[in-house]
């Protein structure tokens, strides 16, 4: 891996399991291979390995981090690299320190509105970006969104992620995938290709229902599961029950069975109780920027592991796939 920092010269070394014990910890494995976290004094990567073997999913995979990567947005997780070897690739990716989303809600139970709002709009941004750049994440869930140590969110796991416009500008159908607690109606009604924005705006909904309650509105999204919420059936065990009425309101537009009359990223940022929301992060008036800041670090306490002062990773040429 050329061009990077002497330390980095260290990653060759995780291939051969030379490096020392201390610089790695194992945060996870699955179908999708292993996740190892890299540590030093001055960085801090994730290293997901995965097997070669696999090829074309993976290789579908590094193909839409680096299109996500070469433009950029905070709301994303960074891929600084990929190396391939014989058996495996590994993807070398921005580590965020505050954890996901899922493992917040599980220890908190419930996120205030305002937090709640914060990381929701943030969330949003993220996917604009996708969505403009042409991909669609199709696994959007709580154990899919990091959180920096100052209360950055950002979308990661691009593993089903694929493109839904062509190289002419067109929009294409996409088949149906993801996790069946957030997945839209689509999935269980439709034959096997759909529009593809439409199937991460419904999972938005369920994750902001997730935040403010602690729990997920249905375990999938069947018509007889979803028989109240269509109804609009009050019910005081219904977990949307004693949500505010503006947030009610935006999530009617977003929980809409019909992929065509769901709204969109556009109509959504236009929404009453968002649109108090715009500029926050660049110091709006709606909340003062230290404010927010000193909230979302309650939220995500900045620790002796995760408060250290990190370094940037540079990006670098995606070469080696070539």
């Amino acid at each position: 891996m050329f061009g990077y920092p002497r330390e980095f010269e260290l990653f060759n070394d995780v291939i051969d399991k030379k490096i020392e014990k201390g610089g790695l910890k194992h945060l996870g494995s699955g179908g999708y291979g292993d996740v190892l976290l890299y540590t030093s004094k001055e960085t801090d990567v994730v290293i997901k390995r995965v097997k070669s073997g696999q090829g074309c999913k993976n290789l579908k995979e590094f193909k839409i981090h680096e299109l996500l990567s070469k433009d950029g947005n905070k709301h994303i997780i960074q891929l600084f690299d990929v190396l391939k070897t014989q058996k495996f690739l590994f993807f070398y990716l921005e580590f965020a320190a505050g954890g996901d989303l899922e493992q917040m809600i599980k220890a908190k139970g419930t996120l205030s509105s305002t937090i709640a709002k914060e990381y929701f709009t943030q969330m949003i941004d993220g996917i604009q970006f996708m969505h403009g750049l042409g991909i669609v994440h199709r696994d959007l869930k709580p154990a899919n969104l990091f959180l920096t140590s100052d209360g950055i969110l950002k979308i990661g796991d691009f593993g089903f992620a694929t493109k839904f416009r062509d190289d002419e500008g067109e929009n294409m159908l996409v088949t149906l995938c993801g996790t069946a607690k957030y997945w839209a109606p689509e999935v269980e009604t439709s034959k096997k290709l759909v529009d593809g924005p439409p199937l991460d705006i419904w999972p938005c909904g369920i994750i902001l229902i997730e935040m403010l309650t602690g729990r997920r509105p249905w375990e999938a999204a069947t018509l007889k599961n979803m028989e109240n919420w269509i109804s609009k059936e009050e019910d005081k065990n219904l977990p949307w029950n004693n949500i505010e009425d503006d947030v009610m309101s935006l999530l009617r537009k977003i929980l809409v069975v019909d992929p065509t009359k769901r709204a969109t990223i556009d109509d959504i940022q236009e929404d009453k109780w968002l649109s108090g929301n715009k500029n926050i992060e660049n110091g709006g008036t709606a909340q003062p920027k230290k404010d927010r800041k000193r909230k979302l670090q309650a939220v995500v306490p900045i620790t002796e592991d995760n408060g250290r002062k990190r370094q940037r990773v540079p990006k670098k040429k995606f070469s080696c796939l070539e």
